[in-house]
Order: structure tokens, then sequence, then C-alpha cells
């Protein structure tokens, strides 16, 4: 039970209100636009601007228990705990250079697609089927519903509702519920063409509000404003202002360098992670293939990262550093909930705006969510193996239909779920260890249907094997995670590499459809780019550039964040070093971006 009490006032609801009447309106303002095709539903016919991709991305990731994560993390172990997350900066910028233009080049409507333009056969037809019907839609279901049980619990928490309160089911159910059909409603009417402007406004909404909870919660009395914080922790605790974790390891679950050094080695290429998998998947895949370019994909990708892992976790670390002032961890053991109890710092007004960008972040994840699911069961699934004879207005109304069972069925998680926090421990393990074989898919042409079916099937199994008999709980799962992710990675890889070998490649006319479609570079397709050279086929790409652009990308981004953060936290000399590198590293980005934004 939280033992913290929010009080609105009148303009905060009024604000709150004023939020979801945007959300639907929107909804109808661009409901003949998205309503025309499935291609027009799902892909917003493929005309939209980086700008507006990108920012759609960054609002995706960001989660509604996104900010409470960090904020926690923080809490616990100071500012270094965050390389956590930090470290998939590497597979999202991965991305950027090595796949944004390949996957607009595909064309398709979704990454389950994308499997019957690369591969030949049944198996091929299996795989589409499946990870339509459960990696895409019934595992995407899922998500929607921890969403809606964090923003039943949080909304709650957020509208003064504790657990002691009368009617406190109700509220929320009322609040899921509420929620839940807002973001259906404006995804029903016009697809993604509402989620993408939606996002637009969530993101920055979300943004300022996380930067309005900061600055009230570091001028607190008990904080003193930045340079009281600061003083603080260097007198008791100066470990936690750290951005690099310490040289040897703490304990296991803890972060240390050496954490550091074997996740940034592996775990961004080797994990399949929701916003930043190796290659680009689910709905960052989505926003690629609606860029109207392929220059706007690689764009889109790159903002993204920018945005994400440069600009958004600040106002969180400060936040959660204030909180360990305010509200010390002996008495508020709850890491979570002490970021959502400064919000009775903010002044009314600005607190309607902090509490509307909780529900932005919530919607921003859920919108996507249902129409990808959506997309999955009608583009993947009921399009290709139930009636294939249809109208495109048949089944755009199958998508709408999809996307209510979706919502209800979610809903229904409330009934008998009260925590699912195991549940992303569970589905990131899901993908552990196949990350290589959806890098691979686009640049090696042995790569085959069979391959990706044996990459998640000893993923599936690792993880029932070490959740359940090695481990056992979820703390004991999630505190072995570093030693997890070797196992599971030379294990899966060594499987699905054996059966690549052992059964039959993808069938060479399969591979120069694909080839003359995507043109993928390097030297694992020269085989088939040997045989298309008389049709002057060959790839655009300059995979060298890619490489420098990625390399130097990731100390760009990274000095952004470190750089801003030491400034800010009051280690001058180092923030300006960060300042520099991102500067330096910048301009030779900007030389590879420039490069690859005009390769034909």
């Amino acid at each position: 039970m939280a033992n913290f009490s929010i009080s609105l006032g009148f303009v905060d609801y009024l604000i709150i209100l004023s939020y979801f009447v945007f959300a639907l309106l929107i909804g109808v303002i661009l409901k003949n636009i998205g309503s025309k095709s499935v291609r027009a539903y799902f892909l917003s016919d493929s005309k939209l601007s980086w700008w507006l991709l990108g920012t759609s991305m960054a609002a995706t990731t960001f989660a509604l228990d996104t900010p409470l994560r960090i904020a926690g993390w923080t809490r616990m172990e100071g500012i270094a705990k965050n390389w956590e997350d930090w470290v998939f900066l590497l597979g999202a910028l991965f991305t950027s250079f090595f796949f944004s233009k390949l996957w607009r080049r595909t064309n398709v409507l979704n990454d389950a697609e994308f499997i019957n333009l690369r591969y030949s056969g049944k198996p091929a037809a299996f795989l589409r089927g499946f990870r339509a019907l459960y990696m895409g839609f019934i595992m995407n279901m899922l998500v929607i519903g921890v969403q809606l049980l964090a923003i039943a619990k949080i909304g709650a928490l957020l509208f003064g509702i504790t657990s002691a309160s009368p009617n406190y089911e109700l509220w929320k159910w009322g609040i899921a519920i509420v929620s839940g059909v807002t973001a259906l409603s404006y995804c029903y009417l016009s697809g993604l063409s509402a989620i993408i402007y939606t996002d637009f406004v969530q993101f920055f909404l979300s943004l300022a509000g996380a930067i309005i909870l900061a600055y009230f919660a570091v001028n607190h009395e008990a904080v003193g404003g930045l340079h009281g914080m600061v003083e603080h922790f260097k007198l008791y605790d100066p470990d936690k202002l750290n951005f690099m974790p310490p040289l040897k390891p703490a304990g296991i679950g803890k972060i240390s360098l050496l954490v550091v050094i074997g996740y940034s080695a592996m775990r961004w290429w080797t994990q399949v992670y929701g916003g930043a998998e190796p290659g680009g998947q689910a709905h960052i895949a989505q926003r690629m293939l609606a860029a109207k370019t392929e220059k706007d994909s690689f764009f889109s990708t790159l903002w993204s990262s920018i945005a994400s892992f440069g600009l958004k976790p600040l106002p969180w670390i400060i936040t959660g550093l204030a909180t360990i002032i305010i509200f010390p961890v002996a008495s508020f053991s709850n890491h979570e909930e002490a970021y959502l109890a400064t919000v009775n710092f903010v002044p009314t007004g600005l607190k309607g705006v902090v509490v509307a960008s909780f529900f932005a972040a919530f919607m921003s994840t859920v919108d996507t969510r249902i129409n990808l699911g959506a997309s999955y069961f009608v583009n993947d699934f009921y399009r290709p193996f139930v009636d294939g004879t249809r109208t495109e207005k048949h089944y755009v109304k199958v998508g709408k239909a999809v996307s209510v069972a979706q919502i209800l069925v979610a809903l229904c998680m409330l009934f008998i779920v009260d925590n699912m926090r195991s549940f992303f421990y569970i589905y990131a393990g899901i993908g552990s260890g196949a990350g290589l074989v959806y890098i691979l898919r686009f640049y090696w042409w042995r790569i085959s249907a069979w391959s990706e079916i044996a990459a998640m099937s000893a993923a599936l199994v690792c993880v029932i094997i070490f959740r359940w008999g090695v481990y056992g709980t979820d703390a004991e799962f999630t505190n072995h995670g570093f030693e997890y992710m070797f196992i599971s990675f030379f294990a899966v890889t060594a499987f699905w590499l054996l059966v690549t070998f052992i059964t039959k490649p993808t069938t060479p006319e399969k591979l120069k459809a694909f080839y003359r479609t995507v043109k993928p570079g390097g030297p694992l397709w020269r085989p088939i780019a040997n045989e298309l050279k008389a049709e002057g086929i060959k790839s655009p790409d300059n995979l060298k550039v890619a490489f420098v652009g990625w390399l130097f990308a990731n100390p760009m981004i990274f000095g952004i964040l470190f750089g801003v953060g030491g400034l800010l936290l009051g280690n001058v000399t180092n923030g300006i070093i960060w300042i520099g590198v991102s500067i330096v590293s910048g301009l030779i980005t900007r030389w590879a971006v420039m490069h690859i934004a005009d390769d034909k």
C-alpha cells in the first residue's frame, strides 16, 4: 500500500480531460485517411516524414513504467545502474545505420510478412503464421494487459486512491477501461495515422511532465536545489552520482564495469528487446516501413535514438536522486512509488500536466500494440490462411474488430493477475540468444526459415529450464541475467547454426527475388549477387561508411547524456569533456550520415 496520497485540483482534472478529448479528436479528424485500405490503416500509406516517425518511436518506447523503473534503479544503486538500459543504444543505432534503408526497400506491411519475402516453402508459411498469432498477436496482447494493469494501479494513485480507499477496485477498473478505450478509439477510427500524430504530442507532453517533476522535486526544501542535492551526495554517498559503474562487482545482480563491458559486447545484439531489437522488429519495423523514403526511414531511427537515450533519461534520474533525500530508503522502501509521490510537490495546474503525461505514456505504448496486433492477425494469418479473396475495406473491418478483441481480452487479465512484472523478464528471456539470426537474415543468404524456428525454439527451452529449473524465482532469474545472457547465446546459437546447415536453404528463386528487392550489401550475399551481375543489380550501401557512422554516433549520444548530466550534477570537468566528445563524434557522424542519406 502506498504511504502517500496525491491531491488534484479542478484545473488539474480539466487538463487531464483535455488530453483525453484531444486524443479522441485526432482519431475523428484522420478517420477518412486511415480507413481507405489495409496499407493506409496499418502504415499510413508509407507517406510519413522522419521527424514524425522518429518521435513516435521514442514515444512508444517511453512506457508508463519507464520513469518509475529508471528512478527506482537510481534510488537503489545510483545513476550507473541505468546501464541496464543504456547498452541497448548500440542496438538501436545498429538498426539505423545497417537496417533502416533495407527495411524500407522490402515494402512489406510488417516484420511477419518479411518472412514470406525472405524464405520459401512450408517452413516459411508456418513461421509467418506462428509469428503472427503467437509472437505478434498473443504476446502483443499480453503487453497490452501489462500496461492496463499498470495504469489501473498507477492511475489510482495519481487520482489519490489507495488500496485502503473505498471502492478501490472499482476505481482501478474504471481507470483501466477509460484509458484503454480511449487509446482503442483513435486506433479504431484512423489506424496508424492517428497513432503517429498523438505519439508526437504524447512524447513532448511526457517529457514536459518529467522535467516539471524533476524541477519541483529538486527544489523541495529537504533537497535545496541542484547544488544542495549534489552537496548531500558528495558528503554521504558520492557513488550515487557516478555515470560509470564501479570497477569491482558489488554482488550478484549489481552493476559493475565488468557487467557493462559484457553487456556492451553482447547484450544489444544477442537479446531481442522491445524497441531496440537487433535489426529492427515489431513497432520499430512498422515505423520504418511507414516512411515515405529510405532517407526518412534512416533519419527517423537516428532521431529516435537521440531522443530516447540522449534526452529522456536525465529528468527521471534527477528525480530519483532527489527522492533519496526526501524519502529515505529506510522509511520508503518502494523505490518506484517514491517517484510518484513527488507529484504532490507540483502546484495545481502543472500537476495536471504531470498526471496527463503518465496517461500519455500509457497510450503511446498501448495504441501501437493494438494496431500492430491487428496488423499481424489480418495480414499474416487471416488473409493468407483463412480468406484472401475479400476487399480492402473488409480487411480493415476485421482489423478494427481484432483491435476491440485485444482490449477486451487484455482487460480480463485484471481479474486473474495482480502482479505481472515477471512477464517482462520472461518476455526478454524468450528472445535471449536469438538476436544474431535477426541480423544475419538480412546479410547472409544461407539463413532460412528453419534458422529462425530453431532460434526461437531453443531460446524458449532455455528460458523454461533456467527460470523454473535452475533459478526458481523471478529475483534469482533477474539477478543472474549477466550469466544467463552468455549461456543462452552459446546454446541458442549452436543449435540454430546446426539446424541451418542440416536443413535445406531457401530456394534460389526466392533468394534472387529478395536480393533484387532489398539489395543487401556485404560478402555473405556474394553467391547470389554474382548471379545477378548480368542484370546490373548491386547493393547501393557502403557498409564501411555505415560502420563509421554507427561507431561514432554512440559516443555522440552518450556525450549528450553524460555531458549535460555532469554539468547539472556538479561534475563540470567531466561534463565539458563529454560535451567535447559529443561534438567531435557528432562531426564524424554527420559525415557518415550525409554519405548514407545520399546513397542511391
